[in-house]
């Protein structure tokens, strides 16, 4: 999903890759050790169920059947940091709070708060500070480095860093999780924000950009679980893009019922078209 990427760079990786870590001496160094073990964990049940409150799980994802659809197939592009530094760690009790910086990947340079929980007497994350999704969101578009096409100019990347920019921080936690959890219906939170940055007669990109990658790449990701295969998704793919505007993605996203059920059934003619030629 090509907002994900843009706007979190790896975050459920990453952030709800967290894995309790016990036989440390103190609170603190459990954290420490959470932190630096999270980067290397790609195992969707850790994910979803071992490292995280149900609280924090809840507020992203609905529950752990959607956390398990997002995080069971991740994105390719996607290069998570390949170190992550923590300080600040700060202990009240069963709370904590600890500052984290990425070195490398796709947000180097990103940082922010992270706060735990002890629950089921293992720390675990239970929530992300609106620092640290404001900076990770702006270094994930600060590089010229962007597989989505729409993201590949400045100009682009330049609006949506001062659109993200203007969101209030109860705002920018909306967007943010719902590109992470790709709840059905979340992405017009996402849309909203940053239609204004590709549509046409923005002046900064045009209707091949970011929303219909962003489309797309939604519905082949949930294809390709289903076991369709390589040659049906490249057909469908190709169809999508041509077939359909990023216009009639912003109207559906952004609760125009008949705009939903037009682009539910133009994306469905299309599925069936590939997979029965």
């Amino acid at each position: 999903m090509q907002l994900r990427h843009a706007l979190t760079a790896t975050s459920a990786g990453i952030v709800l890759g967290l894995a309790a870590c016990g036989g440390g001496d103190s609170a603190e160094e459990d954290i420490r050790s959470v932190v630096k073990r999270s980067v290397l964990s790609k195992d969707v049940k850790v994910k979803c169920e071992e490292v995280s409150t149900k609280g924090f799980i809840k507020r992203v994802y609905g529950d752990v059947a959607q956390c398990r659809r997002a995080e069971r197939t991740p994105d390719l592009i996607d290069e998570p940091p390949t170190e992550v530094r923590v300080s600040n760690v700060k202990v009240d009790g069963d709370q904590a709070t600890a500052t984290v910086i990425h070195e490398g990947g796709d947000t180097p340079g990103a940082t922010g708060t992270f706060e735990f929980r002890k629950e089921d007497d293992e720390w675990r994350i239970d929530d992300l500070g609106v620092d640290f999704l404001r900076s990770q969101a702006q270094k994930g578009l600060e590089s010229d480095e962007q597989e989505v096409a729409a993201l590949q100019d400045e100009n682009v990347r330049a609006c949506a860093r001062k659109a993200f920019a203007k969101l209030s921080d109860d705002q920018v936690k909306r967007v943010a999780y719902a590109a992470i959890s790709e709840r059905p219906g979340s992405q017009g939170e996402v849309s909203r924000v940053f239609a204004p940055c590709i549509l046409p007669g923005s002046g900064t990109g045009s209707q091949t950009g970011l929303l219909r990658e962003q489309f797309v790449r939604g519905i082949t990701s949930r294809l390709r679980r289903g076991g369709v295969s390589q040659a049906d998704i490249d057909c469908i793919e190709r169809r999508l893009r041509s077939s359909i505007s990023a216009t009639e993605i912003l109207q559906s996203g952004t609760g125009d019922a008949q705009a939903a059920r037009d682009l539910t059934r133009k994306g469905t003619r299309v599925i069936r078209a590939c997979r029965g030629r």
